[in-house]
């Protein structure tokens, strides 16, 4: 008997391992720490109005494009966002930023699922269910095909899963670095926080990956 496909079915049938938030270590991750939660941008501007986006979002462009996804939090699936971060590349991004990796049982049905970008034409691209999750690993993504990725990568460099906000720090089973230095220096953070997350050097998720070279 064929069983009912679901969420958390296709995880294990990918074999995805990683589900990641990045965000920003001076601005973001110290108050992250502090509030004891991941808040969604529609959170931050009711607290620090209009001047949220810039202070607080890595991708201002999806606070102005797309209203829903305000109540969501951005994430990605066994890599992060290369695309995104790429803006940032000409800056020590690899110092700046760290990748948060999340319980995967927040995948479940009260995510949202875009096979590019969720900001893309306002939110058109956004799916709900087990067939919103299979989009992001189609053959063919506007113009990007799978080729020879992974069966855990989606097919779009930008593909993104929305988590519901806000998202609880005992759900953040690692921070994901860089380099021993920043490890340190990330370490330093949590502990004057009086948090206890495991910190974790992971230089494959800040390298670029080939399909991205032609950016450079």
């Amino acid at each position: 008997m064929l069983l009912r496909p679901t969420i958390r079915r296709e995880i294990r049938r990918r074999r995805i391992r990683l589900l990641l938030h990045s965000t920003h270590l001076y601005k973001n991750l110290p108050k992250i720490l502090e509030a004891g939660q991941i808040e969604s941008a529609g959170a931050l501007r009711k607290r620090h109005g209009a001047d949220s986006a810039r202070r607080f979002l890595h991708d201002p462009v999806r606070y102005e494009r797309y209203a829903v996804g305000l109540d969501y939090i951005n994430c990605s699936l066994t890599e992060p966002n290369f695309e995104l971060l790429y803006k940032r590349s000409k800056t020590n991004w690899k110092s700046e930023w760290v990748h948060l990796a999340l319980d995967l049982s927040l995948l479940n049905d009260e995510c949202r699922f875009s096979a590019v970008s969720a900001a893309k034409d306002r939110g058109a691209h956004v799916r709900e269910g087990v067939e919103g999750l299979r989009g992001m690993f189609a053959e063919e993504v506007d113009g990007r095909a799978r080729q020879s990725l992974l069966r855990n990568v989606p097919t779009h460099p930008q593909a993104e899963v929305l988590i519901p906000g806000p998202i609880a720090l005992s759900n953040v089973k690692a921070i994901l670095v860089s380099d021993i230095r920043v490890a340190e220096e990330v370490q330093q953070i949590v502990e004057q926080r009086g948090r206890v997350i495991n910190v974790q050097v992971d230089g494959e998720r800040f390298l670029w990956p080939e399909r991205l070279k032609r950016l450079e």
